[in-house]
């Protein structure tokens, strides 16, 4: 049986600011449990919502659309596709693409034989590196990018990999990501929040509200404790010019290598 070690021991050797992060993360997680469903319920009833099948929430064009995934949820998607965990999702980093610059014709290239598996382009980088500035403070002395989690694939043009063009249907909708389930609303600091999206605003049910609660809970919970695991695993590292200096000649060569942080560890992938 693997060791993981106790909280002490995982916890030595961190800041003072890690510390507190920390702390602070099992605060909001002992509260959060305690979040009374029936009122966040309402809240929802109040505002209502019915999905329109627009699929704005799955295109770049209208937005970050950015899907945050934990490693169970893409453990999850693997088996339901039988795709790579690759195929499936990349290193989490800033929004820093440019949508309009995708070509006509590029945005859906899904293979013909199958219903679920996405065609991916094996010459094209998860995310444009395209201004090494911004993610300065995250390149390592060796050039390694870090990133500190996992995003759902996007094609060529930035949309959801699994959004089919034509009809706005998920792919993967019984597998479909937490965040996607319970879009648009999201809870953070322990207050419901809602994105812009057509749906809001029409009448729900009480059920549906219900169901809907009860699905946001169980989503700020697990994104919750999946965070405060990554933290306490992460381990810091230095950062030299040198190792910018690397990561921009790797991008040059049309290649990124990642070191993504997650809750069970790290993982080091060349994109």
């Amino acid at each position: 049986m693997e060791n993981s070690g106790s909280s002490n021991d995982r916890n030595s050797g961190k800041t003072e600011y890690q510390l507190t992060l920390i702390d602070a993360l099992k605060k909001e997680i002992e509260i959060a449990r305690r979040l009374d469903p029936e009122k966040l319920a309402a809240e929802i009833k109040k505002t209502g919502f019915s999905c329109q099948n627009c699929g704005k929430c799955c295109k770049r064009a209208f937005g970050d659309n950015r899907v945050v995934l934990t490693p169970q949820e893409i453990e999850k998607i693997q088996k339901y596709t039988d795709l790579s965990k690759l195929e499936v999702a990349g290193p989490l980093i800033p929004d820093i693409s440019c949508p309009e610059e995708a070509g006509e014709g590029e945005e859906d290239r899904v293979a013909e034989n199958s219903s679920i598996m996405p065609e991916i382009d094996e010459k094209k980088t998860s995310e444009p590196f395209r201004t090494p500035e911004l993610l300065k403070e995250d390149i390592d002395p060796d050039g390694n990018i870090h990133a500190y989690g996992w995003m759902l694939r996007r094609k060529r043009n930035d949309d959801c990999v699994f959004l089919e063009k034509d009809t706005n249907r998920c792919r993967i909708y019984p597998v479909r990501p937490m965040l996607c389930s319970t879009y648009p609303f999201y809870i953070e600091g322990l207050k419901l929040y809602t994105c812009e999206c057509e749906g809001l605003g029409v009448h729900i049910s009480a059920e549906e509200s219900r169901k809907l609660a009860g699905s946001l809970l169980s989503r700020y919970v697990s994104e919750l404790e999946d965070t405060l695991a990554m933290y306490e695993k992460y381990e810091d590292f230095e950062r030299t010019e040198k190792g910018h200096e690397i990561a921009k000649n790797n991008l040059e060569k049309g290649t990124c290598i990642y070191i993504v942080h997650d809750s069970r560890g790290i993982t080091k992938i060349i994109d």
